[in-house]
C-alpha cells in the first residue's frame, strides 16, 4: 500500500548533550505542513583509467539528511513552563533566547508617571536596569478599549527614569495605569554561545527517522496579510539537518488539534511609528552552517555547526507620498528606526513582532499590479533583542 503524505508527523526536543539522541515525548509532537525530506548522497568521482571510454561509477561516501517544513505561528494555549514548548525549541535553535514572564509586573496595575505619546514612564515597582524590559509587552489602561488595543510593546527601556519607549505614537499621553502582562517570548541573542542541539523524529506514514545533533540551517518567519481577497497563515519556514541515529517501522502518532491560528489582519504594522499597509513581511535569519571534518565520525564530519546569522526583514508595503513616510530619506540617513507588528484577538491569542532598531535599504517602487507597492529590506544589526517574537497572556 502506498504511503500517504498526511500520515506524517514531527516531534522535537532540546538535546542535552552532543552525540546523544534524546527521544521526544508525546507532548513534544508539533503540527507541521509541507514536510520535505532531502537525503542527498555524497559521492566522489573515480578518476582511475579503465583502458576504455567507460569509467567506473563514483564511490558513495554517505549522505546529508535534511528536512524542511513549515510551522504555523500559533500562541500556546497557556503559558508554558520554561523550555517546555516545541515551537520554542525551534526558535532557541535559531539563536533566540526564551524570555518568560510568569507573573505580571507589577502584580496589580500601577499608575504611570508623566508620559508622552511615545514614552510611558513606569511607576515605582518598575526596575531600574537599562533594557530590562526591552521587547516586553505593555498594557496601558487608557490606550483605547479592550486588551488588544491597550497592548503595546517596549522598544527601549531607560532604567534611571523608568522610561519605556514605544513603537507607536499613541492618541494621547498615557495618564492611567500600566502593567507588563505574563508572556513567553523569543528574542534574538548576540552572545557567543552556540544555539542548542535538537533531537527530532520524523514519521513518514509508518517509517520513523530519528535525528540527533540537529541544527537549523535556514529559517524565515513569514507574515502575509490576510485580506478580503486572500487569506494565508503566518508561518515559520525552516530547514534542519542532523545525523541519523536510527530508523524503524512505527505507526505515525496522532497529532492533537491545537485550535485556531491568528491571521495577520485587524492589528498593527508600524515603521518608524507610522502605520503602513503591505502584503507581507518576512524575517530571514540568514543562517549559515558548516560540518567540521572529523575522521573519527562515521561520515567523516562532526555535527553541523551554525557559523553565522545575518538577519533582514523583507517587506512589500504600499507606496506612500513623501509627506506620509519618506522611506528614501530614511534609507539615505542609515539611522535606526523601530519596526513593529501586532495582531490577534485577545490575551493568549495575540502575536507581537518587534525589531527595535532597523536600517532601511533603498526602496524600489513596484508597478507590476493594479496598485503601486514598494519593496525594501529592513536591515538588522547584531543588537541584542534585535528581533522579538512575543506571545502575551
Amino acid at each position: 500500500m502506498a504511503g500517504k503524505t498526511n500520515n506524517s508527523a514531527v516531534a522535537v526536543t532540546l538535546q542535552a548533550a552532543q552525540g546523544t539522541f534524546d527521544e521526544p515525548d508525546s507532548g513534544e509532537l508539533i503540527p507541521v505542513s509541507q514536510l520535505r525530506p532531502s537525503f542527498t548522497p555524497i559521492t566522489v568521482d573515480n578518476d582511475e583509467y579503465t583502458g576504455s571510454i567507460v569509467k567506473n561509477a563514483p564511490a558513495v561516501a554517505g549522505s546529508r539528511k535534511a528536512f524542511s517544513f513549515n510551522v504555523k505561528i500559533r500562541p500556546p494555549s497557556a503559558l508554558p513552563s520554561a523550555n517546555d514548548w516545541p515551537f520554542g525549541y525551534l526558535m532557541q535553535a535559531c539563536k533566540f533566547a526564551e524570555v518568560r514572564n510568569a507573573t505580571a509586573i507589577p502584580s496589580s496595575p500601577e499608575a504611570v508617571g508623566s508620559s508622552t505619546t511615545t514614552v510611558a514612564v513606569l511607576g515605582s515597582s518598575a526596575g531600574t536596569t537599562d533594557d530590562t524590559y526591552k521587547g516586553f509587552p505593555l498594557v496601558l489602561s487608557d490606550n483605547g478599549s479592550g486588551y488588544k488595543n491597550q497592548l503595546t510593546q517596549i522598544i527601549d527601556y531607560i532604567g534611571g527614569t523608568k522610561s519605556a519607549h514605544l513603537p507607536e505614537t499613541l492618541g494621547g499621553a498615557p495618564a492611567a495605569n500600566y502593567q507588563i502582562p505574563t508572556f513567553i517570548g523569543y528574542m534574538r541573542s548576540v552572545d557567543s554561545s552556540d544555539p542548542p542541539y535538537l533531537s527530532m523524529q520524523f514519521w513518514l506514514d509508518g517509517l520513523r527517522y530519528d535525528l540527533k545533533d540537529v541544527r537549523v540551517t535556514s529559517a524565515q518567519l513569514v507574515f502575509p496579510t490576510s485580506t478580503r481577497d486572500q487569506a494565508a497563515y503566518p508561518e515559520l519556514q525552516i530547514t534542519v539537518e542532523g545525523i541519523l541515529d536510527d530508523y524503524a517501522d512505527e505507526a505515525t502518532p496522532a497529532i492533537p488539534a491545537l485550535g485556531a491560528v491568528p491571521l495577520f489582519k485587524d492589528g498593527n504594522m508600524m515603521l518608524n511609528r507610522i502605520p503602513v499597509g503591505g502584503s507581507t513581511f518576512t524575517i530571514d535569519l540568514g543562517l549559515t552552517s558548516a560540518n567540521p571534518p572529523n575522521p573519527n565520525q562515521a561520515d567523516g564530519s562532526d555535527a553541523p555547526e551554525v557559523t553565522a546569522s545575518t538577519a533582514r526583514i523583507t517587506q512589500t508595503r504600499q507606496r506612500y507620498l513623501k509627506s506620509v513616510i519618506d522611506t528614501l530619506a530614511m534609507a539615505e540617513a542609515q539611522a535606526y528606526y523601530p519596526f513593529w507588528a501586532q495582531y490577534g484577538t485577545a490575551a493568549g491569542a495575540i502575536v507581537q513582532v518587534l525589531a527595535p532598531q532597523v536600517r532601511l535599504a533603498h526602496p524600489s517602487p513596484d508597478m507590476g499590479g493594479d496598485l503601486i507597492m514598494e519593496s525594501g529590506d529592513l536591515l538588522v544589526d547584531a543588537i541584542d533583542r534585535g528581533i522579538c517574537l512575543v506571545f502575551p497572556f
